[in-house]
């Protein structure tokens, strides 16, 4: 739905393609709600491939900018072993 009232949610792209389905969908020529919105979704569900979805909780971490990165980083590195 291109606009309209009702629930607006953040979104979070996270893509995983099988082979036969990124071939397809990169031969494809842009959609015309595509264009529209400047959602390359749409494109995908304009041609009948599927694309699933998940309403989560909160919104995670982004990384977008040196900051990001280095936020993330601290989180992710192995903590110290306690003694």
């Amino acid at each position: 739905m291109p606009a309209g009232p009702g629930d607006h949610y953040f979104h979070i792209g996270l893509y995983a393609y099988r082979r036969a389905a990124l071939e397809r969908y990169v031969a494809l020529p842009p959609a015309v709600l595509e264009r529209r919105e400047r959602l390359e979704q749409l494109r995908a569900l304009e041609a009948g491939l599927r694309i699933d979805v998940v309403l989560v909780d909160t919104i995670p971490l982004g990384v977008d900018t040196p900051a990001h990165l280095a936020l993330a980083r601290e989180m992710l590195a192995p903590k110290a072993a306690h003694r």
